[in-house]
């Protein structure tokens, strides 16, 4: 009886799939898409279950990284939602923010009104390699955050800094120190 238990559960996971394991690590075949930045060298992945977005992020950098999404752009990075990955005691940590202005630091959601709308996080941070695993509703209802909707175009952000501190802004570039991947969809 047990065996047969075992076989109708391992079905129906094949069937319905398996909920996405959100554990700092990717596996090969672990998420349903994947895109890489050549110029950033950030490579991004996701898969959408339900009304929750499930998404890997792996770069290399000495400091910090972020991720940023913007339905559309209108003044620089104002406006973008941003996810910054840093460590902070020896441990990463995820920072749920929103850029404000066109230049400057973003600011934590929790302090503008917003939340802390990330549902899972993992990470990790060896050498200089960044693996960093999220999870967040597709509409967080946060007035900081922006509502994704599967096959819309969005503009997503990608930066990295040389400190830990995500008070530091990154190096100064010619497209102002972020690389901007246009008409993504996921």
């Amino acid at each position: 009886m047990r065996k047969l238990l075992t076989l109708i559960a391992l079905g129906l996971i094949a069937s319905f799939g398996a909920a996405q394991t959100i554990d700092g690590a990717v596996a090969d075949g672990e998420y349903a898409n994947t895109v890489t930045d050549e110029e950033s060298g950030f490579t991004l992945s996701w898969t959408i279950e339900g009304e929750t977005l499930h998404m890997a992020v792996q770069a290399t950098s000495s400091g910090w990284i972020g991720v940023g999404l913007a339905g559309e752009q209108t003044n620089r990075k104002a406006g973008f939602d941003q996810q910054i990955f840093t460590v902070q005691d020896g441990a990463p940590v995820a920072l749920d923010m929103f850029q404000p202005g066109a230049r400057g630091e973003p600011d934590m959601d929790t302090a503008e009104g917003g939340s802390e709308d990330f549902a899972a996080f993992a990470a990790t941070y060896e050498g200089e390699a960044w693996t960093v695993e999220f999870s967040r509703p597709l509409d967080t209802g946060d007035e900081h955050d922006v509502a994704i909707v599967p096959g819309n175009e969005m503009i997503v952000a990608v930066a990295h800094g040389n400190t830990m501190d995500p008070g530091r802004e990154h190096d100064r570039s010619s497209r102002g120190g972020a690389y901007y991947i246009e008409a993504f969809t996921f």
